[in-house]
């Protein structure tokens, strides 16, 4: 009996034993796997945010993606909005015909393309590119626009632009049926003139300027004839030639009849035969031949192009765009008659650009100081002397006589001459 329960005491302390032996291999193979368990988690971690937070990662390439996304979609867009351009272009509804309103541009930066614009009564004018439209002024030189009372241009006040490079300035002077105030309109024919008295209030020109007249001779009221056309060969340095003519004239007329009006420069130049300038209170360029004239009128921007298209091109001023000129200042300022309009009440000397007191519509000096050089030829004689190069307006009054001192004179001279009261204008014509 004793050996039996001998035997039952000795199976429970063992089991005993067994069991804490068991109970601390449990708590040891746990706490192995808890590290474990803890180490893998933090590489796991670290593999996670590295696959999306590094430079390679998801949220990376995702924000690639969506780039590349972004790129094509704008590559699209500008395809489609180049072939939507394309085809107004070819409807004749291109984007660059949209017009703004000219008090948008006024005292901005220069225009990065040609811009319609129009005025407060919707007149029309195109702002050549890399040119700005300058603001009403007061300061000596200035440009003043008074016609709608509220110092914003209308082209009736002769809209003044300046290059944004080289500060040269041109006016606008406008073609066709103007708007006026009131619900008026004024009548501006694209002409050479003869006669600039109005009859019931109507300037006729002895031709009016079309693709079809271009190369067509007008008598003018002394009887000689004037001629103004762009022929092959006849260029500002043939020698060969008895003058040199427009660069083109034909396209002159189309684009000033298509935009409604064309640009002469505010002044009459300064500078140098090789670079000239339309600037306030400069040294008149003079003793110049006409040729010369042609030449340096015509460098002066050249033929601006995009795409070999016509953007704006510079030339001497032709008899169609003088005489134009002094139209519009007869009918849109104070000075009503050009054989009036007489340097002899300006000045009896000579005077730097704008310095005389003959601004009209913002355009100076078109009786003062000089004759200027056009691209005509003519038939006229002096004795026996031929002289095809025709002149325009007056000289200062220095003779007692007055003799062409006043704005429509035109006369001549043979190619070869340069004279101390010779100069010229330039003119703008734009796409």
């Amino acid at each position: 009996m004793n050996k039996k329960k001998t035997k039952i005491s000795k199976e429970i302390k063992m089991n005993k034993k067994s069991a804490r032996r068991n109970y601390s291999n449990q708590a040891g193979i746990t706490l192995i796997a808890l590290v474990v368990t803890i180490v893998v988690l933090l590489i796991l971690a670290g593999v996670t945010i590295n696959a999306v937070f590094s430079d390679r990662g998801i949220i990376k390439k995702a924000q690639d993606a969506q780039n590349k996304a972004n790129e094509s979609i704008q590559k699209d867009m500008n395809e489609i909005n180049a072939l939507e351009n394309w085809l107004n272009e070819n409807m004749g509804e291109s984007n660059n015909d949209k017009e703004v309103n000219i008090s948008t541009l006024v005292g901005k930066g220069a225009v990065t393309k040609n811009t319609k614009a129009v005025d407060t009564y919707g007149n029309k004018i195109t702002i050549p590119k890399g040119f700005k439209v300058l603001a009403h002024g007061t300061e000596a030189g200035s440009a003043t626009y008074t016609y709608s009372g509220d110092t914003i241009p209308a082209v009736q006040d002769g809209i003044v632009i300046e290059n944004g490079t080289d500060g040269n300035q041109f006016v606008w002077v406008p073609v066709g049926t103007i708007k006026n105030k009131k619900g008026s309109t004024s009548t501006i024919t694209l002409g050479r003139y003869s006669s600039f008295t109005a009859t019931n209030g109507v300037y006729t020109p002895a031709q009016v300027a079309s693709v079809e007249n271009y190369t067509k001779a007008v008598t003018i009221s002394d009887g000689y004839q004037e001629l103004s056309t762009f022929r092959a060969g006849n260029t500002a340095t043939n020698s060969t030639a008895q003058n040199a003519t427009a660069r083109n004239l034909e396209e002159f007329i189309s684009t000033t009849l298509a935009n409604g009006g064309y640009y002469i420069a505010r002044f009459e130049a300064s500078g140098t035969a090789s670079k000239i300038t339309s600037k306030y209170n400069q040294t008149l360029l003079t003793k110049i031949t006409q040729p010369n004239a042609a030449k340096a009128a015509r460098e002066m921007y050249g033929e601006v192009k995009e795409n070999d298209e016509l953007i704006y091109a510079s030339d001497l001023v032709n008899s169609y765009a003088w005489d134009t000129a002094i139209i519009f200042i007869q009918t849109y300022s104070t000075e009503t008659d050009a054989s009036s309009y007489a340097s002899k009440n300006k000045s009896a000397s000579f005077a730097n650009t704008g310095i005389n007191n003959d601004k009209y519509c913002n355009i100076w000096d078109m009786s003062g100081n000089v004759n200027e050089w056009t691209t005509e030829s003519s038939t006229r004689t002096f004795g026996s002397s031929f002289t095809p190069c025709v002149y325009r307006g007056g000289y200062c009054y220095t003779d007692g006589g007055g003799h062409g001192s006043y704005t429509s004179y035109r006369s001549g001279s043979i190619t070869t001459t340069s004279f101390s009261s010779g100069g010229l204008r330039p003119l703008l014509y734009v796409k």
